[in-house]
């Protein structure tokens, strides 16, 4: 009980010094870009349009923009450092020595990013939602403030693999990863695309938007029609397995002191 309460807290306490160092200048900055970005677009679509945008096309720029787009660099930006952040500071032998501290990092880092990036896409949504001028707007905020936390948490549990496995190339990594296994394997009709994220958000979009009926029959293949707890318990599921990996790879991971300075 003591050492769950000790990882709790260490957790806790990494999680809160890594939001502290988001809190810069550069990085609010780049945060609200990102908040503005899909507003842009989606007020660009509208005037060309001329006119409020039609709900269904919305929610389709809205799922490509915000859960996709922001919430997908928010988590490449701010869950590929982990690692790499204490190497480069030389304080990974000070994490490293600490009882709990390499499983504080990854947990910690993993806490930090899903809020921050949540936040994030949670603005950038509330922004598109307005720009956009769309019918029903309360309705759209609750169906995709729920995609960009289903995105945030396994999306940043997938980021903590390459984070300790290639900490020096971690964001090269994870964009690959992100390719390979989110937009190909995702698309699959196989077996294979019901261990990725993406399969779990559209098939949440389809059935919060009660498409199931009007989507051709060719695009249901790519999408579950397993009810919506067992969407989200297969996110927190994937995302747990994930992060016990990340965290026994980087329980047993040294790094020679070359790397350290």
């Amino acid at each position: 009980m003591n050492a769950l309460r000790g990882t709790l807290a260490s957790t806790w306490a990494v999680a809160g010094f890594q939001l502290a160092r988001l809190l810069t200048p550069a990085r609010v900055g780049l945060a609200a870009l990102g908040m503005l970005f899909p507003a842009v677009v989606l007020f660009a679509v509208r005037r060309a349009t001329t006119g409020p945008l039609e709900r269904n096309f919305g929610a389709v720029l809205l799922y490509a923009l915000v859960p996709e787009a922001v919430c997908m660099l928010g988590l490449l930006v701010t869950m590929c450092p982990a690692v790499a952040d204490e190497l480069e500071r030389g304080t990974w032998v000070h994490v490293a020595t600490r009882p709990g501290g390499r499983r504080a990092l990854v947990l910690g880092t993993f806490l930090a990013s899903v809020i921050w990036t949540t936040a994030v896409g949670l603005g950038a949504l509330l922004l598109g939602v307005v720009a956009g001028g769309m019918t029903e707007p309360g309705g759209l905020i609750a169906v995709f403030g729920g995609l960009v936390i289903v995105s945030c948490v396994g999306r940043a549990a997938l980021f903590a693999l390459p984070a300790v496995v290639l900490p020096r190339r971690a964001l090269v990594a994870s964009v690959g990863v992100a390719v390979v296994v989110e937009y190909l394997a995702g698309f699959l009709p196989a077996v294979v695309n019901q261990a990725t994220v993406s399969l779990r958000l559209r098939s949440l979009l389809v059935h919060w938007m009660d498409w199931r009926q009007r989507i051709p029959a060719q695009l249901r293949l790519i999408v579950d029609p397993q009810p919506v707890w067992v969407q989200c318990a297969a996110v927190v599921v994937l995302a747990t397995v994930l992060l016990t990996l990340a965290i026994i790879i980087l329980d047993r991971r040294q790094f020679p002191p070359s790397e350290e300075g």
